[in-house]
């Protein structure tokens, strides 16, 4: 089994061309679905080209893929037959090892959170995964180690407060307000706000949480606070409207 990456990511493009061209009704244009190829595989760049490659490609192994007029009969679309006598089955999508190393590279970025919520759903998920991987996939993933090593950072001591993300996200959910405590410096007392909680912000290894002041005279700039330094969280019956914002944008003027 080839281990050239680059050959997996074309493999995922193709199998993808094809779902795509199944579930469509009419044909579709060239522009629009090199557009849906790249939202659903992340693809930073696919030329119409590549894409034309990949339909001719698929017509060689026997899928009977047609250019035909849009419905505005000045431009070809492409669409799969559905002459089901014609038409070949798809086969189960599987996983692919492209897929399994970059879900593992993830795994092993996320091992700062231990003990947290997210660290419980990708250990189920990567349970998932693997449990039911073909013996050679999985000595392929192993052999993969020589080309990715992740180190994580020290973790934050987020396995000390286990429940410290769910309940801060449960709270964004729900737009209800919390009264959050923070850590002191030495010799100083404890400080507690009231707070409209509106997002969990990971700038690895550090989790934030941005937030606006709940009280009438608050100010009305967005606040950052690590989550390394909060000591209680107390979520609140009171609700709120939550503030459209661009997290980007704050970010950018933070810098």
């Amino acid at each position: 089994m080839t281990r050239n990456f680059s050959r997996h990511e074309q493999f995922l493009r193709i199998f993808t061309l094809l779902e795509i061209l199944s579930d469509a009704r009419v044909p579709i244009a060239d522009r629009t679905l090199v557009a849906q190829l790249k939202e659903r595989l992340g693809l930073s760049g696919l030329s119409t080209r590549t894409l034309r490659r990949d339909c001719e490609f698929l017509t060689a192994c026997g899928y009977p893929i047609d250019h035909s007029p849009l419905t505005d009969g000045r431009q070809l679309g492409w669409q799969l037959s559905k002459d089901l006598a014609s038409v070949r089955k798809l086969p189960s999508e599987t996983l692919t090892l492209l897929e399994l190393v970059a879900f593992m590279l993830g795994h092993d970025l996320l091992r700062p959170y231990e003990g947290t919520i997210l660290w419980t759903g990708i250990t189920s998920l990567r349970h998932k995964l693997l449990r039911n991987a073909p013996p050679a996939l999985l000595q392929q993933l192993e052999e993969s180690k020589r080309v990715f090593h992740v180190q994580p950072p020290n973790p934050n001591g987020y396995a000390l407060r286990p429940r410290l993300i769910a309940a801060i996200s449960t709270a964004i959910t729900d737009y209800r307000e919390i009264d959050l405590t923070t850590c002191a410096k030495a010799n100083q007392p404890t400080i507690t706000h009231r707070l409209q909680p509106n997002r969990l912000v990971m700038s690895y290894p550090v989790v934030q949480l941005l937030a606006f002041d709940a009280t009438p005279s608050g100010n009305e700039s967005p606040l950052w606070i690590d989550l390394d330094e909060i000591e209680r969280v107390k979520t609140l019956d009171t609700t709120f409207v939550p503030r459209s914002i661009d997290v980007d944008a704050l970010l950018a003027s933070r810098s």
